[in-house]
């Protein structure tokens, strides 16, 4: 098989074209120029895009990968020759599925290519798995060339050295007898460790049966006792039932006479007022005694009223001076006080007018002293004097003492001495006369008050004897009121207390009737059982719990026994289990014996294997290393050693230089693909900078190496080394 032109819309790759030739092709691309992206595209060309990978840290799935950066759908074409003819294989999204369309057709027909579809297309025209490919003929980018066995590789090696089956795997069997031998025995877990532990449940299954079986007939014999017990104890509850039912007909009787007695009764107090009228006839009484209280205040008042009339009337009701009005009474005092001024003048001037009567009598004496003796001039002096002096003091002293006389007439008159007791004694007397009548206006209004209370007291009186009359008529009169409104009173409440005391006994009588009460009595004959009410309905309950647990202990085996199952069906799945036992630890011992067997037979066929694998890759170790190294050495896990031919002992890789160890899993890919790959059209030798670590010497060797295989070779390389040797196609791709 050869590969011609590659075209792809993959990861970073938009359209771009790869045309390759036979042999060898050096594709030369600096850092980031896609030449992973076109050994991916490649391998999902041939394998298809595994949509079942999901990202994880530090991995990306190869759908999220490859998925195309400028959004375009994911699509692919490629052209190869196959068989003598020339084939376009196709692939394209599929609905959300990148890769899921797939077409092959031959390039000169377009017809279909029959039997080639995506799911098998790598494995027809390659001849291998994905698995195997991957660890032979295909080297992407990895931080080694070391491979590792799988359950495929296995396979193509079995039948490459076998029988030529490749459904045969040591690891598979293996893993398939390791899966039986667990399923059977795995620590404490598999088939033959739940069948002893279903054993030994089965015994003590049979055995909590067997205890089930037991305590079932003791609560069946316990149930049986207390049922009798119960059943006696049920008799002497109905015996008590029945006289507590006689006892109650009897209350219930006397309650429905005494019921008809209370009628009678308050048949008789039909005349017992109510609430509201005997309190209206206490109001009645209240009232009238406010009134007699009240009546008696204004008897008092009235009284008194008359008394200080009387009082009023005694202090001179005609006196002279009521008949003076106040201007009259004040011209009165005025005259009376003008004369006794006049009086008091007179009275005054008459000793002036002495005096001045001495006075001429003196000058009448010196004028007439020149005339007469002195005696002489004297005697008519003195008698000039005297003359004069009668002559205006007894006129004066008459008129001063009429003036006198008539101002005391007059305050005599009137029973004063002056016009200041004058106007006082009027005063006095206006005041007492105003009280006069201010008393008889007072006793004219106590009079009216007194008729007024008078006439409402014999209102209340009236109405509080309506009032009686409807109760007690025969008290009217022979009692006082308070006394018969006591006996209404009274006989309210012998009604009120009769009407509680019906109403206590109709709710007895409901009472005793909701207990089942009866007027008829039983006359049956019942004799007092041994046990009071209390000490039966004890028992009974005491029976009746005994008898509740035992039924509860009696379900309870029952259900342990139903839930166990049937004892003969036990018995029968324990026979069938212990055969069944026996029957794998049987097989568990084969299986051992098988997987022995097993693992003999793989180590002869290493021991086929081994040789030509080791063989063809120390052959081409030699020519990649310029004959340093000269035989390989590989177990079951596909790890190598070296032998160098300096004689020593092999060398590990892991002990050699990362550039050697590339080298050693290099020799060993290439002699895999040359034992495992079909040889007849031969497909690709697919390389991603495989060659890397190798120095110039040891890659110019490689190079000789890949240019001498009958297969179409593919050698990425970011470095211009390999293309300056000038062995096969040279390209080179743009970043």
């Amino acid at each position: 098989m050869k590969i011609k032109r590659m075209t792809a819309t993959f990861g970073k790759l938009e359209r771009a074209e790869l045309i390759l030739s036979d042999g060898l092709n050096i594709i030369h691309a600096p850092n980031e120029a896609g030449k992973s992206t076109w050994c991916g595209f490649l391998r999902a060309m041939f394998y298809g895009i595994e949509t079942s990978q999901r990202d994880k840290k530090g991995f990306l799935a190869e759908k999220n990968r490859y998925a195309p950066w400028s959004g375009a759908p994911m699509e692919g074409e490629l052209e190869l020759e196959w068989q003598g003819r020339d084939i376009i294989l196709r692939r394209f999204a599929k609905g959300s599925t990148p890769f899921g369309g797939f077409s092959a057709v031959y390039t000169d027909t377009q017809q279909e290519v029959p039997g080639l579809t995506g799911d098998n297309c790598g494995q027809i025209l390659l001849g291998v798995g994905r698995g195997v490919w991957e660890r032979s003929a295909f080297v992407g980018q990895a931080p080694t060339l070391a491979i590792d066995g799988t359950p495929e590789l296995e396979k193509r090696i079995a039948a490459l050295f076998s029988s030529g089956q490749e459904d045969v795997s040591y690891t598979d069997t293996r893993e398939t007898l390791g899966k039986w031998l667990r399923r059977r025995k795995h620590n404490k877990s598999g088939l033959i460790p739940q069948m002893e532990e279903e054993l030994a449940g089965l015994d003590a299954t049979l055995m909590k049966l067997s205890d089930a079986h037991g305590r079932y007939a003791r609560a069946q014999g316990e149930i049986v006792g207390l049922e009798q017990e119960q059943k006696r104890l049920e008799g002497e509850r109905h015996v008590h039932e029945r006289l507590a039912q006689r006892e109650l007909n009897g209350r219930f009787a006397q309650a429905v006479r005494r019921q008809q007695q209370l009628d009678d009764q308050l048949g008789q107090l039909a005349a017992a007022p109510g609430d509201e009228a005997l309190l209206e006839m206490r109001y009645c009484l209240g009232r009238m005694e406010v009134l007699e209280e009240e009546l008696r205040r204004l008897d008092a008042l009235y009284a008194q009223t008359v008394q200080e009339r009387e009082q009023a009337g005694e202090t001179g009701q005609d006196h002279p001076l009521l008949a003076l009005t106040r201007g009259q009474l004040d011209d009165l005092c005025q005259l009376v006080q003008q004369m006794q001024s006049r009086g008091r003048t007179l009275s005054r001037l008459r000793f002036v007018c002495l005096a001045a009567a001495l006075c001429v009598g003196v000058g009448v004496s010196m004028l007439a002293l020149p005339f007469l003796h002195v005696t002489l001039a004297r005697i008519v002096g003195a008698g000039v004097a005297v003359l004069t002096a009668l002559a205006t003091f007894i006129p004066m002293s008459v008129a001063a003492g009429g003036c006198r006389r008539r101002a005391r007439e007059v305050l005599d008159k009137y029973g004063v001495d002056s016009t200041a007791a004058l106007t006082a004694l009027w005063q006095q007397k206006r005041e007492q006369r105003d009280r006069l009548e201010q008393a008889e206006s007072r006793l004219k209004q106590r009079g009216q008050e007194r008729e007024d209370v008078c006439a409402r007291w014999e209102a209340e009186q009236q109405e509080l004897a309506c009032l009686l009359a409807e109760c007690v008529p025969d008290a009217i009169g022979a009692m006082p009121w308070s006394a018969a409104i006591d006996k209404v009173a009274e006989m309210k409440r012998d009604a009120d207390r009769l009407r509680e005391e019906l109403t206590q006994v109709c709710q007895l009588c409901e009472d005793l009737a909701a207990q089942g009460a009866q007027e008829v009595d039983t006359l049956e004959l019942l004799h007092e059982p041994a046990n009071t009410p209390e000490q039966t309905r004890y028992k009974l309950n005491e029976v009746e719990g005994q008898l509740t647990a035992a039924r509860s202990a009696l379900s309870l085996a029952q259900g342990e026994m139903l839930s166990v199952g049937d004892r003969t069906q036990l018995e029968a799945r324990r026979e069938k289990l212990c055969a069944e036992l026996t029957r794998r630890r049987t097989e568990y011992a084969a299986i051992e014996q098988a997987i022995a067997a097993l693992d003999g037979a793989n180590n002869a066929l290493q021991q086929r294997f081994a040789p030509q694998l080791n063989q063809l890759a120390g052959e081409l170790l030699g020519k990649l290393t310029g004959g340093r190294y000269e035989g390989v050495a590989l177990n079951r896990e596909f790890e190598a050693s070296a032998r160098g031919t300096d004689g020593l002992l092999p060398r590990s890789t892991l002990a050699l230089s990362r550039g050697t160890a590339d080298q050693i899993y290099l020799a060993v890919r290439l002699a895999v693909c040359k034992l495992c790959l079909p040889q007849e059209d031969a497909g690709p030798v697919v390389l991603d900078d495989a060659l890397l670590t190798f120095d110039d010497e040891r890659m110019a060797l490689a190079l000789k190496v890949l240019a001498g295989l009958d297969r179409q070779v593919l050698l990425f390389s970011c470095q211009q080394r390999e293309a300056k040797l000038g062995l096969g196609n040279i390209l080179s791709l743009q970043s």
